[in-house]
């Protein structure tokens, strides 16, 4: 159990519980803080924020506590332009016509915003911070080191691990494909569908080689699963879709809907929204996707192209045009429930 507190001490929790940073504005600085402030680590899911999206977040969390908290970044460049998406904006458009909206342009642009909200989590003074889909720089894990921050990486398979490990990460994510939303595979050319290798395996496999802390991700929803775990010797786990169905979380209310209505064996993994492979429930976005014969265009191009589309479906409370990201965990969670209960069931402890 060394390695369990030295992940505590490392990230000073009182409990072995990481909140999933998830984009797409589902970790409100309330949650954050209620995480955080439970006992476990509350994250800021930064990947799609900009710079002063990302301070104003980081100030309202600390309104609201004194405790450590982190923000998950995007470790990849996002910056991208495409003017060659025509037959995957025509396709799209069909959906735009269902939500009176205007047609796709032919030119997208994505812009990139790592650099300035690495500058501001600097200037703000956060202590952890966690990446998906690769490694940061040289330059950047010295400024973070220089600044005494705890740097926790998220990987698919043992070389990833060990790339962040030689790159001066402290803390592992192993992330097993049964988690939900984007994993943190690096090369999606080399595993178009993400490295799939399940939970349990990755973890053993990443503690035979390694000696730094492993933190337990995908489809961990259960105090057995986190006692089963610390046995294994994780040092604790990383929850997300748990966490979604939190009160305190962005979560919209179809959204909340078919988390609470999904069976085990309704999730896919699929690039239709974003371009990247990613665990979804099953909806007719998806399957009109699978069926439509048009090519999806890369991440971060597809996330871009299909924004809209999502975000109208949110504003009318369309499941069936959403991302509905999920884990394989996702059939066994019936209720809403407080961060602070989310957290405290989790480590047995009484409210």
């Amino acid at each position: 159990m060394k390695l369990v507190r030295k992940a505590m001490d490392l990230l000073h929790i009182q409990y072995p519980v990481i909140q999933a940073g998830m984009a797409g504005g589902i970790t409100t600085p309330k949650l954050v803080a209620e995480v955080s402030n439970a006992g476990g680590l509350g994250t800021i899911g930064a990947g799609y924020m900009s710079a002063s999206a990302l301070k104003n977040d980081i100030q309202e969390v600390k309104k609201l506590t004194k405790k450590p908290f982190a923000v998950n970044l995007f470790a990849l460049n996002l910056e991208s332009f495409s003017t060659d998406s025509t037959p995957m904006q025509q396709f799209l458009n069909t959906y735009r016509a269902e939500l009176d909206l205007k047609e796709g342009k032919e030119a997208v642009k994505v812009n990139d915003h790592l650099q300035e909200k690495l500058q501001v989590i600097l200037e703000e003074g956060i202590k952890i911070v966690s990446t998906a889909f690769g490694a940061l720089s040289a330059s950047w894990m010295e400024k973070l080191k220089t600044a005494n921050t705890q740097v926790i990486g998220m990987a698919t398979n043992l070389q990833e691990a060990r790339q962040l490990v030689e790159t001066g990460y402290d803390i592992i994510v192993a992330q097993g494909m049964e988690a939900g939303g984007h994993r943190g595979t690096f090369d999606i050319e080399k595993y178009p569908e993400g490295c799939n290798i399940g939970l349990y395996t990755l973890v053993q496999e990443l503690l035979e080689h390694l000696t730094i802390p492993i933190i337990a991700a995908g489809g961990i929803y259960t105090r057995q699963q986190l006692a089963g775990l610390l046995t294994l010797g994780a040092s604790g786990v990383q929850i997300g879709t748990r966490f979604l169905l939190a009160r305190e979380a962005g979560t919209n209310a179809a959204y909340r809907n078919a988390l609470l209505h999904a069976g085990t064996a309704d999730t896919v993994i699929t690039k239709a929204f974003s371009g990247r492979p990613a665990r979804a429930i099953r909806n007719r976005f998806i399957t009109d996707m699978e069926n439509c014969g048009v090519k999806t265009e890369p991440f971060p191009i597809q996330n871009e192209l299909t924004k809209d589309i999502r975000a109208a479906a949110k504003e009318y409370a369309l499941s069936d045009l959403q991302s509905l990201w999920a884990g394989q965990g996702v059939g066994c969670l019936h209720k809403v429930e407080s961060a602070k209960a989310i957290v405290y069931d989790m480590v047995g402890k009484r409210r």
